[in-house]
């Protein structure tokens, strides 16, 4: 109760749309702060204004030099080391340099002050934090625009409080790795978990006559599906989601129907591109999110795809592998003159696969169409 009391209190003493902007710029081991606040959100926070005019003038800023450093090294920290739990260590001891009324933004008449700080670390810096609390304390709407600019090139921005309190920054160069190895996995598991895109395979593979016109068919739904997640996750391409998914669920029916009204082995590269353009356009749908913040999107998209190629890889060598080793005749029936022609999987294997892919791939089409929500 004390707790809200004092939160409306707050609330009602500052004044509305209370912001800031603060601008981090790294040189080697060189640290340097500028922040740009509202005249009146300082105010607020420190008792700068003597005359309470309501006005800061440059003389009562200049008196309160010493209480404004205070303030701001204690609410606008700068760490020298992010450890891989997120932690911040080595506080970097900021010294105030020019403190100044600035010109107002734009076509607004609010006042401003300008502070610049720097520090020097014992070393060149290979990542830092900053964490912000200036002004909560008087006005908790408050915000800053944090932009942290490393030696002269790469920018990264984030929105104090909202985002966060404390922002952990690790330049490109170091995060690639993890990156990379990250949207690996996250490729694996999506098409471990993707039973759509599973089945769809296997379909494929049940129309091989041997292991050569695996790699071909597997290799055009690769350059395939890459091409349209490339283009969908840099937003070349859009196409609703729900239309993919449903195309998705058809191709698998499609593929299983042609298997099961075949008579001899075929290398489907058309169907594996054709459609391997549309499940390209699934995988994009699920990794777009995480693409949203992520700074270096070629480096998670090459990431994932080669996850997906692994996890896809490792299903097939299985399934090709279990089918081989099935009892039973592979031989289709010829007719006239015509031998029969040998598949990989056995005959009643095959049939019975297709039938199962095709029944799997209708309900997921019939489920993806909504047909299915108002059934109990």
């Amino acid at each position: 109760m004390l707790a809200a009391l004092t939160l409306a209190s707050a609330l009602l003493a500052a004044h509305p749309n209370s912001f800031s902007s603060s601008v981090v710029r790294v040189d080697g081991a060189r640290v340097a702060v500028e922040v740009r606040c509202q005249a009146r959100s300082l105010a607020e926070a420190l008792p700068l204004d003597g005359d309470r005019d309501g006005v800061l003038a440059e003389t009562e800023l200049a008196a309160g030099r010493d209480a404004v450093e205070r303030y701001v090294r204690e609410r606008y920290r700068v760490f020298a080391e992010v450890d891989e739990a997120g932690a911040t260590r080595a506080p970097l001891e900021l010294v105030l340099g020019d403190l100044s009324l600035a010109p107002p933004l734009g076509a607004s008449d609010e006042p401003f002050v300008l502070a610049t700080l720097a520090a020097l670390a014992p070393q060149e810096l290979e990542g830092l934090a900053v964490r912000c609390t200036l002004f909560v304390e008087a006005n908790p709407l408050h915000r800053d625009t944090c932009t942290v600019i490393w030696n002269g090139g790469e920018e990264a921005s984030w929105l104090f409080p909202e985002a966060g309190e404390v922002f952990r920054f690790v330049p490109d160069d170091r995060r690639r790795p993890g990156v990379f190895a990250a949207y690996v996995r996250l490729g694996v598991e999506h098409i471990l978990t993707g039973f759509d895109h599973l089945a769809f395979v296997l379909a494929l593979l049940l129309a091989a006559p041997r292991l050569r016109s695996i790699v071909g068919v597997v290799s055009a739904f690769t350059v395939a599906h890459t091409t349209t997640l490339a283009l969908a996750s840099t937003d070349l391409v859009r196409v609703e989601s729900r239309w993919v998914e449903m195309a998705i669920a058809l191709s698998i029916a499609y593929v299983a129907l042609l298997n099961l009204l075949q008579r001899k082995p075929s290398a489907r590269w058309v169907e594996a591109f054709g459609f391997g353009l549309i499940h390209g356009l699934g995988f994009a749908s699920s990794v777009a999110d995480a693409l949203l913040v992520e700074r270096l999107k070629v480096t998670a998209l090459v990431g994932f795809n080669l996850g997906v190629e692994l996890g896809q890889l490792s299903v097939v060598v299985l399934a090709f592998w279990s089918l081989r080793s099935l009892p039973g005749e592979r031989t289709e029936p010829g007719s006239g003159t015509e031998p029969g022609a040998t598949f990989i999987a056995p005959r009643g294997v095959r049939r019975v696969l297709a039938c199962g892919a095709i029944a799997f791939g209708l309900y997921l089409f019939v489920e993806r169409a909504g047909w299915l929500a108002g059934v109990a």
